[in-house]
């Protein structure tokens, strides 16, 4: 499915952004905030590869749920990350408007689900 690959690839821009971009923050950091973006996004990755390869139509609408949840988690992580002085304004918008990105692919997924749900 076209759609299942382009939101795998959003959120690997994603993934591969915020590994660059941790590597930016206080050392210490790294191992604290940074762990924490990071297995946010690795989870994140981890539902749209487990909803493209599940079958059941509730299966795959609670890993997209999942999905949700963890692109909010990542989302308030970020802005953690900017009030703390570790990303400017300019990297929280872009990050922000990328994360935002994957959220509408994976609502409109889910919507295209709910329409062939019986």
């Amino acid at each position: 499915m076209k759609q299942d690959f382009i939101i795998y690839t959003k959120m690997l821009e994603v993934v591969l952004w915020s590994f660059e971009k941790i590597n930016t923050f206080p050392k210490k950091q790294r191992f604290v905030l940074g762990q924490q973006i990071e297995n946010s996004a690795l989870g994140a990755l981890r539902y749209i590869i487990e909803a493209n390869n599940v079958r059941e139509i509730m299966l795959i609408q609670e890993k997209l749920q999942q999905l949700n949840v963890e692109l909010e988690v990542l989302r308030s992580l970020y802005r953690v990350a900017f009030e703390v002085r570790f990303i400017k304004a300019s990297s929280l918008g872009y990050i922000t408007k990328k994360i935002d990105e994957v959220g509408r692919i994976g609502g409109s997924w889910q919507k295209k689900i709910r329409t062939k749900t019986p």
